[in-house]
């Protein structure tokens, strides 16, 4: 299998530019929607009704009613509305109240009956009729709000909007009176409440004082509490020194029981002064006994007698040690009676304590009771005076500051307004319609297209030729070889960037054969074939073009030349090859053309003849390149893709689909066809919007071309 060089595909257009592109390529398509969108502005705006905008300015003042007298006017922050909150739901409230059904009828029936308007008659709903043409909008920072209303007619819409807010008004003050009727009734019935409350509470704190014996209260509580200080401190002594006694007769009984009584003696004749003769005469018999026993025996009467007295002083020293041990033990028994005497005598005064703080609480209570009620009672009792001086008929918070007035200018419809946003919707929405066009178009448009099929890097892109310059060719073999009539042409320059692909993918072979093949008819296979023959002719090799579709032959015509000698007749027998190469008007360029059309095409392609012929022409020239018939048509490329070193498919730009392109492919990796590369042909760079790939591969062929050429010469 030969190997080729991989060149490395360039680097892809960021997303922007993508999109840049589509919208380039489908610009027809987003100017139609716009231009449609515009004229339909246009007429719309023409044959609509005129509407015309008249508003009345009406003042809302954030304060409560005034129903507690001149001192008590609370405003939405002594109320506890102050935050922004709070305001805004007050303010969002008076809309609501404003746009509501309640004053909107009241509107409309002023209109009627005041003002005998009959626009309302004959509307199925009225009040969402008036309701449509008003709008409401508060002007920042302040507390003022227009009552705007849009209407056909001038006159009726300034008339529509003081009439609403007048309705507004009225109903504001309307709701104030009822409030204070209400609250006047309410009045009385707490009145009346809180003075029988009243009476009560004090009832209870005289009944609660004279029961509960609550004078001089405060001074027994206090002497209560002082004894209840120093019985704690009392307490507090005795059972510290408690527990220290206990500590101690604890340890000395610990210390008699486990024989060390001598060790105890020791420390009681500090303090005892008997105890100090007794260890005193102790240690002289110790000492006498330690000089006799020297000198005689255990049984001798003299250390007998000795050790008898010992033995009487030490019981004596243990009954003086046990003697001290149950002083300590009986001055511990008296600290617990009085420790037991403190603590009754503790819980009593406690208690006493506790009960006077429970009389002083509940009195405290009931004294907090009539208080409050008594309170409350003279407030109400104010409260209600002023209201019953007439103190409630206070000024209304909304008042109008401007009427509105009849404008004679329109508002609405608006031409420039209406084109500014036809033409805004109608360029986001063709561009919409643009890039939906471009993703229901399935062709082959791009190089990604063609590489992701392919699975290799793309050959090249072949520009399509402007008609009226191939008319200014008078020949047609020169117009079919173009890049040989225009070698400085970009299509020559594609061109030479694909040879030069080509030869890299191919390797450092001395002859290679090469088939171009299509996925339909008329994509400019054998344009391509022609062209990129006489390319690398030019550049000095030696080059043969083989005209393999045996069913409709082209190349013949291209170059002008006999058909009625070729590939055929060699492929049955009846000529030699060299005797069908023809020499073409290119130099270094021979072609064999098809021959007469045969019966069996695909079974002459198949034959072994065809290998044969291959292997002969690849010793006498360089390059072998054939055209056979589109790959999705006949089983001819199939047949002859083994027999190359590399296959080149044809695809011609904006026209052929990607699936006939991926059926194409697939039979042709279905025989293991070692392509190397795809073409894209006829790319009209500017309606495409993908010219930078054209121009992108056309100067790396001019550069890969003379890099070539060079090593060539070297």
């Amino acid at each position: 299998m030969n190997n080729y060089l991989e060149e490395k595909s360039p680097v892809s257009e960021s997303l922007f530019f993508q999109y840049f592109n589509v919208l380039k390529k489908r610009r027809g398509v987003v100017l139609a929607f716009a231009g449609v969108l515009v004229i339909t502005a246009i007429i719309a705006t023409i044959i609509s009704t005129r509407y015309y905008a008249s508003q009345a300015v009406i003042e809302i003042m954030p304060i409560a009613p005034r129903v507690m007298g001149n001192d008590s006017v609370d405003s939405l922050t002594n109320l506890g509305a102050s935050s922004d909150s709070s305001v805004r739901m007050y303010y969002g409230t008076q809309f609501a109240i404003l746009s509501s059904d309640t004053v909107l009828q009241k509107a409309i029936a002023t209109l009627q009956d005041d003002h005998e308007i009959t626009d309302f008659d004959e509307v199925e709903e009225p009040i969402q009729y008036l309701r449509s043409h008003m709008r409401l909008s508060p002007r920042p920072e302040t507390s003022l709000v227009n009552i705007k209303i849009e209407y056909p007619d001038p006159d009726k819409a300034a008339l529509f909007a003081n009439v609403i807010a007048e309705v507004y008004m009225e109903n504001n003050l309307e709701r104030g009176l009822k409030s204070i009727e209400q609250t006047m009734a309410w009045l009385d019935n707490a009145h009346k409440n809180y003075l029988k409350a009243k009476q009560d509470t004090d009832q209870l704190v005289h009944d609660y004082k004279f029961e509960n014996k609550m004078v001089g209260i405060e001074e027994n509580s206090t002497a209560a509490q002082l004894k209840l200080k120093e019985l704690e401190v009392i307490h507090t002594q005795i059972r510290t020194e408690k527990i220290q006694v206990e500590a101690d007769y604890n340890e000395l009984t610990l210390l008699f029981g486990s024989k060390d009584w001598i060790g105890l003696a020791k420390d009681f004749s500090l303090q005892d002064r008997v105890m100090q003769q007794l260890m005193q005469s102790r240690a002289v018999l110790l000492q006498e006994h330690d000089e006799i026993s020297s000198r005689y025996t255990d049984k001798h009467p003299k250390l007998v007698a000795l050790n008898k007295q010992l033995k009487n002083i030490d019981i004596r020293i243990r009954d003086e040690v046990s003697s001290h041990i149950s002083s300590k033990k009986g001055k511990l028994r008296l600290l617990q009676k009085k420790e037991t005497a403190i603590n009754s005598e503790l819980g009593r005064v406690n208690s006493q304590v506790e009960e006077l703080s429970r009389k002083k609480i509940e009195f405290q209570k009931y004294m907090d009771d009539a208080e409050r009620n008594e309170q409350l009672y003279l407030q109400l009792d104010k409260r209600r005076s002023e209201v019953g001086l007439g103190q409630v008929y206070q000024s209304n918070n909304v008042r109008i500051v401007d009427s509105a007035v009849a404008d004679p200018n329109p508002v609405r419809p608006s031409l420039a307004l209406n084109l500014v946003m036809a033409l805004f919707l109608g360029i986001i929405g063709g561009g919409a319609l643009g890039f939906l066009v471009e993703f229901l178009d399935n062709t082959v448009k791009t190089k990604e297209d063609l590489e992701a099929m392919l699975g290799v890097p793309l050959l090249g892109i072949v520009p399509a030729i402007d008609p009226e310059e191939m008319l200014d060719i008078p020949s047609n073999r020169e117009r079919s070889l173009y890049a040989h009539t225009r070698p400085r042409s970009t299509v020559s320059e594609s061109l030479r960037s694909i040879r030069t692909n080509v030869l890299f993918r191919t390797g450092n072979q001395k002859s290679r054969t090469l088939l171009v093949t299509s996925a339909v008819p008329r994509e400019g296979k054998s344009f391509m074939s022609a062209n990129l023959s006489g390319v690398i002719a030019m550049a000095g090799s030696r080059v043969v073009l083989i005209d393999a579709d045996l069913r409709r032959p082209s190349i013949h015509r291209l170059f002008e030349i006999s058909d009625e000698v070729g590939l055929s007749e060699v492929l049955l027998g009846e000529k030699q090859i060299e005797e069908v190469v023809q020499p073409s008007h290119i130099a270094n360029l021979d072609v064999i053309s098809a021959g007469p059309i045969p019966k069996n095409p695909s079974e002459l392609l198949g034959t072994p003849k065809m290998k044969e012929i291959l292997s002969e022409l690849a010793k006498t020239y360089e390059i072998i390149i054939v055209d056979s018939p589109p790959a999705t048509a006949v089983a001819d490329p199939m047949i002859l893709s083994p027999l190359v070193d590399g296959v080149m498919v044809v695809v011609e730009a904006n026209q052929t689909r990607k699936p006939v392109v991926m059926q194409a492919i697939t039979r042709l990796r279905q025989v293991q066809s070692k392509i190397i590369g795809g073409i894209v042909n006829k790319l009209d760079v500017r309606k495409s919007g993908y010219g930078y790939y054209y121009y992108y591969y056309s100067d790396y062929g001019y550069y890969a071309d003379e890099e070539y050429e060079s090593r060539r010469i070297g």
